[in-house]
């Protein structure tokens, strides 16, 4: 019942939102009024999806240890690939011809690294459904 009642308040948040974005009006330079606001909801249910998407497999491992040994390497395989990633982004500014307040060291790093691992992961998984029908056609 509490989960119910979960998705329909996450629901209608979403949903009167999405009709304050489309009946709201826009600012002077034809941005809607309350594009702020859907950004805010968006990275609030991220950051929820994101905490529940660890949180879930670490209770599992902590109730029945046996079988959480996969979701264990799992976990240490993504942040393997997380690190591979950060070390391989590049902090370096770019050359702009106006001034951006985010072409610094830390932003460029941060957001090369969120880059590199979504290519890594791609890439994996297009390697790991390759592997999987090659090696099914020879079964």
């Amino acid at each position: 019942m509490l989960r119910k009642l979960i998705i329909i308040i996450l629901g209608v948040i979403s949903l009167v939102l999405g009709i304050m974005y489309y009946t709201g009006g826009e600012m002077a330079g034809g941005e809607p009024v309350y594009t702020n606001h859907i950004l805010i909801w968006a990275a609030i249910l991220a950051i929820l999806a994101a905490g529940m998407s660890l949180l879930f497999p670490l209770a599992q491992i902590i109730m029945q240890p046996a079988r959480g040994k996969g979701t264990l390497i799992g976990i240490v395989a993504l942040v393997v690939v997380v690190l591979i990633a950060y070390g391989l982004a590049s902090p370096e500014p770019l050359n702009f011809t106006t001034p951006n307040p985010n072409n610094v060291p830390t932003v460029l790093k941060n957001s090369g690294a969120g880059l590199i691992t979504m290519y890594l992961l791609v890439g994996i998984g297009l390697v790991a459904i390759l592997f999987t029908e090659i090696s099914k056609s020879f079964k």
